[in-house]
C-alpha cells in the first residue's frame, strides 16, 4: 500500500468519527429536501442495474468505479455494482438511462455530497493516482482537482500534457528498462510521473503534497544527478570533441613556441636551417614544465617538427602573412610611388630591389615598404621596367595609382627618353614625376666640390691611404691598438671613405682626428724599424705632420658634420619635402656660419694644430726639412682657410642650390600653402599653387579642388590667429587630411592632393638598406640561399615586428597548416 493510499484512508476515518452523527442527519435532510427536485419520475422511471446513468456537471469530472457506483434518492440508496455512472454538474442536469429517460431541473443544480467516502473498505482499492476518483466533487472542490500553471513554475521538472496528466521530464528520460533498479522503481511508484501520468492534482501542492514528495524521492534525485553529470560531461561525441579540442589547443601552444624560436632566427638574420634544431634542444632543456619534450615525444609517431623542412615552411608562411598585410595597406591607399635599384650579391647575381611608398589610410603617415627582390639577367631600362611592372601586377597593385618614381642618378633609371622613369610616363601617365634620390644628389655635391679644391681632395685621399696601410696588416693594426691603449685613448677603428657611401667621409675624418696622435706614433715606430713598409709609413707620417693637411682635415670635420646631419634627415623612411627644405635651409645657414674664421670651432682647431706641431717637433726633430715643408710653414693658417676652406664651402653651397632645384621640387613647393605660419587672409592666397597642382594631375582633380581650398585656407588662417602652442605643422595638417575621418570627408580633393605630396619619395635610402640587409644575410656560409628564400628573409628582417603577438602567430600557423595535410591537429 502506498503512502498516498494510507493518508487517504486515515483522512476518511477521522472525518467519519468526528462528524458521524451531525453530518448524517444533515446529509439525510439535505437529500430528502432535494429529492423531489432531482428525481421527477413520470410514469415508470426505472433505474436498471445494467444501465449507464450519466449526470453532467460544469467541470466535466468523471467519476468511475468498476466495482460500485452510488446513486442517492429520496427513500433509499441504490448501489449498482455492475453499472457505470458518470456524474456531471451543469445548469441543466440530465439523467439518462438505457430507456432514454431524461430528468431536467432548470432551477436547481445537483450538488454532490460535501464529504468523501471510500469506495471499499480494503486499502488496496485506494490509489492516489487512480483515474477513477471515489468522490462526487462539489463546485468549490473542483478547482483544486485541476492542473495549475504555477505547479510547473515551482517544479520545473513537471511537464503537463492535456488530456493525460503530469510527467517528470527528468525521470521519464532517465528511468528506462535497461537502467539498474528500474523494476524496483516501477514496483514502488507504479511508474507514476515516468510512463503513467499523474492526475491527482488535489493532493499535488504543498510541502506534504505529492509533487514535493516526488522531488525529494530517491528515484528523482538519482535521475537528477545523472542529468547534471550528462550536462557537465556532455555526450560521448561531445566528450570526444572536447578532448580533441583540448589536444588541438595544446598542440597549437607548443607549435607557437616552435614558431617563436624560428622567428628569432629569421629576425636576427641567423642561419635557420642549421640552428633551428639546436635551438629547440636548448628550449626543451630549459622548459621545466616538460611540455615541449612531451610534444616532441608525441610527434615522433607521426612527424618531426624540428627538421629543416619545418623551419623552411615556417619561413614561407611568416613571409606570406607579413607580405599580405603590407599589400593590403598598399591596395587601400590612393597614391603610390615606386622606388627601385639594382645591385650585385656575393654570388655575382644581378638583383633588383623594389620598394613602394604609400600612406597608411588609418594614420595618414607615409610609409616605405620592401616589396620584392628579383634576379634580373640584363641591366637595361626595358628589362628593369618590365620586371617591375610584372611583379607589381602579380601582387594586384594598381599601376594607375603611381604618381612618382624614385631612383638614383644612373642613366638607366633617370634617362629622359629611354630611362625607366621615362617608360613609366610613356606607359601610364605623363604626370608621373621622377625624383632623383636627394641623398645621392648631396653626395655628388660634395664630390664635385672636392674636385674643384685640389688640397681638400688630396687630404681626403690621405684618409684612404691610412686606412689601407693600417687595417690591411694585422701586425700594424695590433700595434695601433696597443698604442691607443698605452695613451689611454678610446679604441677606435679607421673608417674607409667611399665616393658612394653617403656618410663615409665624415666618419672617416672624425675617426682620424680623434686618434691623430696614436696614428703619428704608430707610423713613427714603423719608420724606425726600417722594414719593408718603412717608406710608405714615412710618407704618410710626413703628410700627417704637415700643418696644412692637419688644418684642412680638422676644418673639414664641422663642414662634413653639417652635411652628414642633412644626409641623415634625407634618409628617414617617412620624411617629406617640407622637412627636406627646412633641413637644407638649416644646413646652408650652418655652412655660411663656418665661413667665419673667428668662431669658436676654428679657435680650437688652431690650438690643436699648434699642439700637433709641438709634438712633431719634439718627437721628430731629426726629420729632414724640405722646401715644401719650409714653404708650408711660411703660409699662415688664415691664408689656407680663406683660400681653401672658404672656397670649398662656397662650392658645396652652390652645388646644393643648383642640384636640389628640380621640376619635381618646384611642384612640391606648392604644398607650402598648407603651412599655418604662412597662411594669410588674402583672397588669392594659395590659388596659384592649387591651380598648379590641378594642372599637373588633370585626371585627378576638378573645380572642387579650388572650392575646397577657399574654405580650408580660412581654417588655416583662424588657426594662425589663435596663436596656440599646439598649432599643427604643415606635415600634421596634411596627415589629418589623409587619414580616415571627418576632415577627409569634408575635403576629398584636398585630401587626395596632400596624399600625393606625402607620397613623394625624397631618397632611395630604403632600397639601399635593402641591399645592406641582403649582404648581411647572404654571406659566404649561406651563399646557397635561393632568391625566393633570400627575399623572404629580407622581408621578415625589414618589415617584421620585433616579436610576434598572438594574433600574428595564429595567422602564421593557419597559413602553415593549410599548405598541405598535417599529421598533427593545430
Amino acid at each position: 500500500m502506498s503512502s498516498g493510499q494510507k493518508s487517504l484512508i486515515s483522512y476518511f476515518k477521522r472525518k467519519e468519527k468526528a462528524d458521524e452523527s451531525d453530518n448524517n442527519s444533515k446529509r439525510q435532510k439535505k437529500i430528502n429536501d432535494k429529492s423531489h427536485n432531482i428525481f421527477n419520475i413520470n410514469s415508470n422511471n426505472i433505474l436498471n442495474d445494467n444501465s449507464s446513468n450519466i449526470v453532467h456537471n460544469n467541470s466535466n469530472n468523471i467519476l468511475n468505479d468498476n466495482s460500485s457506483n452510488i446513486v442517492h434518492n429520496n427513500s433509499n440508496n441504490i448501489l449498482n455494482d455492475n453499472s457505470s455512472n458518470i456524474v456531471h454538474n451543469n445548469s441543466n442536469n440530465i439523467l439518462n438511462d438505457n430507456s432514454s429517460n431524461i430528468v431536467n431541473d432548470n432551477t436547481t443544480s445537483i450538488h454532490a455530497l460535501s464529504y468523501t467516502e471510500p469506495l471499499c473498505d480494503t486499502p488496496s482499492n485506494i490509489n492516489e493516482n487512480c483515474s477513477l476518483p471515489t468522490t462526487i466533487t462539489t463546485t468549490s472542490d473542483n478547482k483544486k482537482r485541476t492542473y495549475k500553471k504555477w505547479y510547473s513554475k515551482e517544479y520545473t521538472w513537471l511537464v503537463y500534457e492535456p488530456n493525460k496528466g503530469g510527467f517528470c521530464c527528468i525521470c521519464r528520460d532517465y528511468w528506462k528498462p535497461t537502467v539498474p533498479f528500474y523494476s524496483e522503481m516501477n514496483t514502488r511508484t507504479r511508474s507514476v510521473f515516468t510512463t503513467q501520468p499523474f492526475v491527482n492534482w488535489k493532493n499535488a501542492p504543498g510541502q506534504s503534497g505529492t509533487l514535493q514528495k516526488h522531488q525529494e524521492s530517491a528515484y528523482h534525485r538519482t535521475a537528477l544527478q545523472n542529468l547534471l553529470f550528462r550536462q557537465t560531461e556532455g555526450s560521448v561525441a561531445q566528450q570526444l570533441f572536447n578532448a580533441s579540442e583540448l589536444e588541438r589547443q595544446e598542440n597549437r601552444q607548443r607549435f607557437s613556441d616552435l614558431l617563436d624560436g624560428a622567428y628569432f632566427l629569421f629576425k636576427h638574420e641567423l642561419p635557420h636551417t642549421t640552428l633551428y634544431e639546436p635551438l629547440l634542444e636548448v628550449l626543451t632543456k630549459i622548459d621545466h614544465s616538460k611540455k615541449l619534450s612531451t610534444f616532441f615525444d608525441k610527434c615522433k609517431k607521426n612527424a618531426s617538427y624540428d627538421s629543416t623542412a619545418t623551419v623552411t615552411e615556417l619561413l614561407e608562411a611568416t613571409s606570406e602573412v607579413i607580405d599580405k598585410q603590407i599589400l593590403t595597406k598598399i591596395r587601400e591607399s590612393r597614391i603610390i610611388s615606386i622606388m627601385a635599384d639594382e645591385g650585385t650579391d656575393i654570388n655575382h647575381h644581378q638583383n633588383l630591389s623594389i620598394c613602394i611608398r604609400y600612406c597608411n589610410q588609418d594614420t595618414g603617415e607615409p610609409i616605405e615598404s620592401f616589396i620584392s627582390l628579383l634576379k634580373i639577367k640584363n641591366k637595361d631600362a626595358q628589362t628593369i621596367f618590365d620586371t617591375i611592372v610584372k611583379e607589381l601586377k602579380s601582387k594586384n597593385i594598381d599601376m594607375t595609382k603611381v604618381r612618382f618614381t624614385g631612383f638614383d642618378g644612373a642613366s638607366v633609371f633617370s634617362g629622359e627618353f629611354n630611362g625607366v622613369s621615362a617608360k613609366f610616363r610613356q606607359m601610364y601617365s605623363n604626370s608621373i614625376l621622377f625624383i632623383h634620390c636627394r641623398a645621392h644628389v648631396l653626395q655628388l655635391c660634395l664630390l664635385s666640390a672636392c674636385e674643384d679644391i685640389i688640397e681638400v681632395q688630396e687630404s681626403l685621399l690621405t684618409l684612404k691611404s691610412l686606412f689601407n696601410f693600417i687595417n690591411r696588416s694585422s701586425i700594424r693594426l695590433a700595434r695601433f691598438n696597443d698604442i691607443q691603449m698605452l695613451l689611454k685613448h678610446p679604441q677606435l677603428k679607421l673608417i674607409q671613405p667611399g665616393d658612394t657611401r653617403w656618410l663615409s667621409y665624415f666618419r672617416s675624418v672624425n675617426a682620424v682626428i680623434r686618434c691623430y696622435e696614436p696614428l703619428m706614433i704608430t707610423l713613427e715606430h714603423i719608420v724606425n724599424e726600417r722594414g719593408e713598409e718603412s717608406p710608405s709609413a714615412s710618407g704618410l707620417l710626413s703628410i700627417l705632420k704637415d700643418q696644412s693637411t692637419t688644418f684642412i682635415l680638422h676644418s673639414l670635420e664641422p663642414i662634413l658634420e653639417a652635411l652628414s646631419i642633412l644626409s641623415k634627415s634625407i634618409q628617414t623612411k617617412n620624411g617629406d619635402f617640407n622637412q627636406l627644405e627646412k633641413s637644407m635651409l638649416g644646413t646652408l645657414l650652418r655652412l655660411e656660419e663656418l665661413k667665419d674664421v673667428s668662431i669658436n670651432e676654428y679657435k680650437q682647431i688652431f690650438d690643436i694644430v699648434d699642439k700637433i706641431k709641438t709634438l712633431s717637433s719634439t718627437n721628430l726633430n731629426r726629420d729632414r726639412i724640405t722646401r715644401a715643408t719650409s714653404r708650408t710653414n711660411e703660409i699662415s693658417l688664415e691664408e689656407i682657410f680663406n683660400d681653401k676652406i672658404v672656397k670649398f664651402i662656397d662650392k658645396v653651397i652652390s652645388n646644393i642650390k643648383a642640384r636640389f632645384e628640380s621640376n619635381a621640387l618646384k611642384f612640391l613647393n606648392c604644398f607650402r600653402i598648407f603651412d599655418v605660419s604662412e597662411a594669410t587672409n588674402e583672397q588669392e592666397y594659395g590659388i596659384q599653387e592649387i591651380n598648379t597642382i590641378r594642372q599637373q594631375y588633370p585626371d585627378d582633380f576638378n573645380d572642387d579642388l579650388v572650392a575646397e581650398w577657399k574654405v580650408f585656407r580660412k581654417y588655416l588662417f583662424v588657426q594662425k590667429q589663435q596663436q596656440k602652442s599646439a598649432i599643427l605643422t604643415q606635415r600634421q595638417q596634411c596627415i589629418n587630411l589623409v587619414k580616415n575621418g571627418m576632415t577627409r570627408d569634408m575635403y576629398p580633393q584636398l585630401s587626395l592632393a596632400v596624399e600625393i605630396f606625402l607620397c613623394a619619395p625624397i631618397s632611395t635610402a630604403t632600397v639601399e638598406r635593402d641591399f645592406s640587409t641582403m649582404n648581411r644575410i647572404l654571406t659566404d656560409l649561406r651563399n646557397r640561399l635561393t632568391t625566393e628564400h633570400l627575399e623572404q628573409l629580407m622581408r621578415i628582417s625589414i618589415e617584421g615586428p620585433s616579436d610576434l603577438d598572438d594574433d600574428l602567430k595564429d595567422l602564421i600557423i593557419n597559413c602553415w597548416k593549410v599548405k598541405k595535410s598535417r599529421k598533427i591537429s593545430v
